[in-house]
């Protein structure tokens, strides 16, 4: 459980990295799912995007995080993107229940532009115009969109309900369906195995792939909590900072 995403009907911008798929005639490929190629027009979401699942469109907030984070081979298609519906915010990005590919971006680099397929994007995608970078501030003006800073998103944090069980949400918005209700716990990371006002609450303690640690409450004897905990570090580690800790994951007190 977590507070819902928040609302848009519109015109947040953004920026995605898209691969040329010759078995599809050059129609785009998502990088991340390889079995999803963009047709022209609004692109829905397979579910609402929330903080515990990884569904809804990526985009990220400006080009040069985009290049950095996917700008690795010359035959990629980069393109200013449209955003709307339930969004989950994330620090370089977001995810959305719609979206939409407003302009490709002419790459500048010679062995870009040697392999840029023009000519199968404007067969495809024959409404979406080729910008240059310099254009882009006026192109999102022109289709009145904003942008999003980057920015460090609000920790998301532990909170007891009245019926002793456990949820996620962010800090400053809490549980959805009663604030009140709850108690936002502190970061596991407090001293102690047990939290001082319930015994209830033992640490569990997880290590992701990259060797970051993070330190949860759980319930115990429930055991759902730590693997409600440690799914949500892949989509929201950013959001996550208060339970991260440093040096072995059994010794970070």
């Amino acid at each position: 459980m977590s507070h819902d995403p928040m609302y848009t009907e519109g015109g947040i911008a953004a920026f995605r990295c898209f691969r040329p798929d010759p078995t599809k005639d050059g129609y785009l490929e998502s990088l991340v799912r390889s079995s999803y190629w963009w047709k022209p027009g609004p692109q829905e979401a397979d579910a609402i995007p929330e903080h515990e699942n990884h569904s809804g469109f990526w985009g990220f907030k400006t080009l040069p995080e985009a290049i950095y984070q996917e700008g690795r081979t010359d035959d990629l298609v980069f393109a200013l993107t449209e955003h709307w519906g339930k969004l989950v915010e994330h620090e370089t990005g977001l995810r959305s229940q719609y979206a939409e590919i407003m302009a490709f971006i002419e790459p500048v680099r010679p062995a870009q532009l040697a392999v840029f397929p023009q000519e199968a994007l404007a067969r495809n995608y024959p409404d979406v115009p080729v910008i240059h970078q310099r254009d882009i501030a006026a192109k999102i003006a022109e289709l009145g969109m904003v942008t999003l800073p980057k920015s460090a998103p609000s920790p998301l944090m532990q909170w007891l309900g009245p019926d002793g069980e456990l949820v996620w949400a962010h800090e400053t918005i809490g549980p959805s369906g009663g604030h009140e209700e709850y108690e936002m716990l502190p970061a596991a990371s407090y001293p102690g195995e047990t939290h001082p006002a319930d015994q209830r609450l033992r640490k569990a303690r997880f290590e992701d792939a990259a060797g970051d640690r993070y330190v949860f409450w759980e319930l115990l004897g429930s055991g759902k909590d730590f693997h409600q905990a440690s799914a949500l570090v892949r989509p929201a580690a950013e959001s996550l900072y208060r339970h991260r800790v440093s040096g072995p994951v059994d010794a970070e007190e």
